[in-house]
C-alpha cells in the first residue's frame, strides 16, 4: 500500500477525482476508526467538530455516504445531518433502518442465549445486538486475550453463521447477509455514480476495497495489511483527505454547480422494500 498523502503520491487522488468529476464519484466512509477515533467503549465517539464541518461541506460537492457494522439508527445518531446517506448493519439497512424479517430474528436471538450461556463469567464481554446481527466485544477486559478466546470458541459453534473479526470485537451475521461490498455496489447504481472512494479501517471494509479499481478507489486507514492500494497512517489524517477532496472539488466551478443540482438526489434515493441489495455473502 502507497502513503495516499505522502507528498510524491499526491497528484493521485486528483487524477481520481478529475478521471470521474465529483458530480459522479461517491465518496464513502466507515465510521468508528475512520470518521471517528475507535475507543474501549463500545458505545463509540462522536466525531471532531472539524471533521464534521468538513463532511458537511463535502455532501454540498461529492454524493457522500457513512457505510457502518453498527445499526442504522446507532451510527445516525452521531452522523446526524453531516450527511444525507447512512447504511447500517454491513449494508442491510442501505439507507434507512429495515424491518428484520421474523425468521432472522429468531435465529439470532437464538444465537445470543447460545452466546451468553457459552460466554458467562468471561471478563469483559458486551453483546452489541442489532437485531438482525450481533457484535460481541471483548476490549474491557484486561485479559482481553482470554476472552478472545473464549468468544471464538463460542462462536465458531453456531451454524448459518458469517464471523468477521474486527478491533477487539467478532461481529456474527447470517451467511446469506449482504457486505459492505454490496451496499459500495449498490450506492453506484442508485446514485448513477461512475466510481467511489472508500475509506475503511477494519476487516468488514475489505468486502469494500475487493471491489477494486476502476470502481473502487480503497483507502485503508491504519496500519496492518489490506487489499486497498492506498493507505493514511492514521485516523486523525483523515482530515486532511477530507479538506483535500473540498479542495478539488472547490477547483472545478462547473463541477460544484452539477454537484449541487445532483446531490439533493442523495438524499431521495433511499431504497425502499424490494429494491434493497440482498446479495449473498460468504459462508462461514
Amino acid at each position: 500500500m502507497k502513503d495516499l498523502l505522502h507528498p510524491r503520491h499526491r497528484a493521485a487522488l486528483a487524477r481520481f477525482v478529475d478521471e470521474n468529476t465529483p458530480a459522479r464519484v461517491l465518496l464513502a466512509f466507515d465510521y468508528d476508526g475512520v470518521l471517528a477515533p475507535v475507543v474501549r467503549d463500545p458505545h463509540g465517539a462522536p466525531m471532531r467538530p472539524t471533521t464534521r464541518r468538513l463532511l458537511r461541506r463535502l455532501a454540498e460537492l461529492y454524493p457522500v455516504a457513512v457505510v457502518s457494522g453498527r445499526a442504522w439508527r446507532d451510527v445516525e445518531r452521531f452522523v446526524g445531518d453531516a450527511v444525507p446517506l447512512v447504511v447500517g448493519n454491513h449494508g442491510f439497512e442501505l439507507g434507512e433502518p429495515v424491518a428484520v424479517p421474523e425468521r432472522v430474528l429468531r435465529r439470532v436471538r437464538g444465537w445470543r442465549r447460545r452466546l451468553e450461556a457459552a460466554l458467562d463469567g468471561v471478563p469483559g464481554i458486551h453483546f452489541e445486538d442489532k437485531r438482525s446481527t450481533l457484535a460481541i466485544h471483548y476490549g474491557l477486559a484486561r485479559t482481553w486475550r482470554v476472552s478472545e478466546r473464549a468468544v471464538y470458541e463460542a462462536a465458531n459453534q453456531l451454524e448459518g453463521t458469517r464471523l468477521i473479526a474486527g478491533k477487539k470485537v467478532l461481529n456474527v451475521l447470517p451467511h446469506d447477509f449482504p457486505s459492505k461490498g454490496d451496499a459500495v455496489r449498490a450506492l453506484l447504481s442508485r446514485l448513477g455514480c461512475d466510481a467511489a472512494l472508500y475509506a475503511g479501517d477494519d476487516v468488514t471494509d475489505e468486502d469494500a476495497f475487493a471491489v477494486g479499481a476502476p470502481l473502487v478507489f480503497g483507502v485503508h486507514v491504519g496500519s496492518g495489511q489490506s487489499l486497498a492500494p492506498w493507505r493514511i497512517r492514521e485516523q486523525r489524517e483523515v482530515d486532511v483527505l477530507l479538506a483535500r477532496l473540498v479542495a478539488l472539488a472547490e477547483a472545478a466551478p462547473a463541477e460544484v454547480e452539477r454537484a449541487r443540482r445532483r446531490v439533493p438526489a442523495a438524499a431521495a434515493a433511499r431504497p425502499r422494500g424490494a429494491d434493497r441489495a440482498r446479495a449473498r455473502g460468504r459462508r462461514r
